[in-house]
């Protein structure tokens, strides 16, 4: 199909976006000195902009622009696509319905996957070049912390199981009700309209503290899946990339597939996470470990469940032991390996928000 183009592209001309932009922050797309006024190709069509919106102070003055498809003599979109065609080499401006539309078999959704895909793919890139050594380190720092996640995971289980499923959820409960815990009273109700008085039930706050550590009960007696299987799963992935040189990282970008390297990436999203995670739990049995808070928890459950049915636990110089109406339940010594947490975890530079690089996708 030939056509008289403004302007012959060879590639798709990425770099011109920026130009494009600043053209519509100030005239209507049409205007444009590469944009070709005539219906595109049906086919071979690549999204170089998707959703670009002209500002209301352009269409204020020189109204709404036209579509080569639907209105090149009746102007009516203010939102559209930027696309480039391989069979015509040329640039068009299209209504955003219009489109969607016109493409036939889905070719301007596959487009519009393709854009997307590039995108991620630049910024995974990216993302990975500028932390290269980050997989080694993520391994060689696992491989000091290893062991204070396995005991981490052994007292949370010990503490789960002891205090109970029901318990172990009330107090987790107070993450989102401020820290502090809560009972329930009976109290007096106002009169009924027959001049019966009855009785209702009321919660109130207990204690002048918050409850401190209350996030490592996430999960009852059952848990969430053990942080030490997790990141040994990550890690032992990581593991096969033995990177000692910057460029050996990115030969290594080069040869990949999209779904490979997105997958690398949310592999060292999860890593950091994860790690992170597990540093702060161990903290934060520390913190619900203090004798202030382990007395604010044993008087409350002896309020809630009564003297026979409460459950406690004490702290005695690292002997932990847990009791169940006021007999001994279980016990055990305090792993030393949770009072030396390795210092220094691995950080990463350029690191994307949550979900920037996205979820693992086909192959573009």
């Amino acid at each position: 199909m030939m056509q008289d183009v403004k302007r012959v592209f060879d590639e798709k001309p990425e770099y011109l976006k920026s130009e494009f932009l600043d053209h519509i922050r100030r005239d209507l797309p049409h205007t444009w000195r590469y944009i070709t006024h005539e219906k595109p190709p049906t086919d071979d069509i690549e999204v170089i902009l998707q959703d670009f919106v002209i500002p209301r102070t352009v269409t204020g003055l020189h109204g709404y622009a036209p579509c080569p498809i639907c209105s090149p003599t009746k102007p009516k979109y203010v939102k559209g696509h930027l696309l480039y065609s391989k069979e015509s080499k040329a640039l068009y401006a299209v209504g955003h319905c219009c489109g969607h539309g016109f493409f036939v078999e889905g070719s301007l959704t596959r487009a519009l996957t393709r854009n997307t895909n590039a995108e991620r793919r630049r910024r995974a890139e990216a993302f990975i070049e500028a932390n290269w050594r980050l997989p080694a380190e993520l391994v060689a720092y696992w491989a000091k912390l290893k062991p204070s996640v396995r005991d981490l995971d052994k007292v949370l289980k010990a503490i789960r199981v002891g205090l109970r499923i029901g318990v172990c959820r009330d107090i987790h409960r107070t993450v989102r009700d401020g820290g502090y815990l809560k009972v329930q009273e009976r109290v007096a109700a106002e009169k009924s309209a027959g001049g019966v008085e009855g009785l209702r039930t009321v919660e109130r706050t207990f204690g002048s503290v918050p409850v401190q550590g209350a996030t490592i009960l996430r999960g009852g007696s059952r848990g969430p899946m053990s942080v030490e299987a997790n990141l040994s799963n990550l890690t032992a992935a990581l593991a096969n990339l033995n990177w000692t040189a910057e460029n050996e990282a990115i030969l290594w970008l080069c040869e990949q597939v999209d779904s490979d390297l997105f997958r690398l990436c949310d592999f060292l999203e999860e890593a950091l996470e994860g790690i992170d995670r597990a540093i702060s739990d161990i903290a934060n049995l520390m913190l619900f470990l203090q004798e202030d808070n382990l007395q604010l928890i044993n008087a409350w459950s002896v309020e809630v469940h009564g003297r026979r049915g409460a459950v406690s636990i004490q702290n005695e110089d690292g002997q932990i032991v847990l009791l169940r109406g006021g007999k001994r339940h279980r016990n055990f010594r305090l792993p030393g390996s949770l009072l030396n947490v390795p210092a220094d975890a691995p950080a990463a530079g350029n690191h994307p928000a949550a979900g920037a690089l996205g979820s693992n996708s086909e192959d573009s």
